[in-house]
């Protein structure tokens, strides 16, 4: 795993974000530890951000790992020029799927021929980064929320199709099923703090 140390950076949430999430949802309080600093792994090259999130969609963490240290060990640099050159044999031997091959290969050809800056994304809000990301085949809501959340840092997002987050939230509220009221309850007492409170429910979800 020391291969992947390189393409991960911690950053720490402010405490008067933790702080401002009790004052909207006291609940969160018995989950979490407030004497330790609550840190979060992003990624801050944003297109190995996308290829990390791609590989991530609908595995779990040890699979999403094991994927991610064959494509390094395979290709050694994880850029668009190297990416959509790769033949897809290669692709598929580190275990990447024909879907997520395709996806993957038709975001580095635009990156490449300039038809697409995940950079200039930067400056848009959610739901427009969201419109343009979604046009891809086989890039959904989930991927662009994840890309939201750990590159672009955007404070509103709470990507409610994720396994983690439903769970967390069920355990937080102590329900057996989500219904629409308290998710957007939820989401309204949250407002843009979505994201900070989407980590601490996968936290929640994880029991740590």
């Amino acid at each position: 795993m020391i291969r992947m140390k390189k393409f991960f950076v911690y950053k720490t949430v402010p405490t008067e974000q933790i702080n401002e999430i009790l004052s909207r949802e006291p609940k969160v309080q018995k989950f979490i530890n407030l004497k330790h600093p609550f840190t979060v792994r992003i990624m801050p090259d944003r297109f190995q951000c996308f290829i990390h999130t791609v590989i991530s969609q609908q595995l779990n963490s040890a699979a999403v790992d094991s994927i991610w240290n064959r494509l390094i060990l395979t290709f050694n640099k994880i850029d668009s020029k190297t990416l959509s050159k790769a033949k897809t044999e290669q692709l598929s031997a580190v275990g990447l799927s024909p879907q997520k091959i395709s996806l993957i290969k038709k975001v580095s050809y635009d990156i490449v021929d300039k038809k697409l800056n995940l950079d200039k994304l930067e400056k848009l809000k959610s739901d427009d980064i969201k419109e343009i990301l979604t046009k891809y085949k086989y890039l959904g809501d989930w991927t662009a929320d994840m890309m939201l959340m750990f590159t672009y840092h955007h404070n509103d997002i709470l990507p409610i199709s994720d396994y983690g987050i439903r769970m967390g939230l069920m355990k937080l509220y102590d329900v057996k099923e989500l219904s629409d009221k308290l998710i957007e309850n939820v989401k309204t007492k949250i407002g843009n703090y979505a994201t900070v409170f989407s980590f601490i429910l996968w936290r929640i979800n994880q029991g740590v």
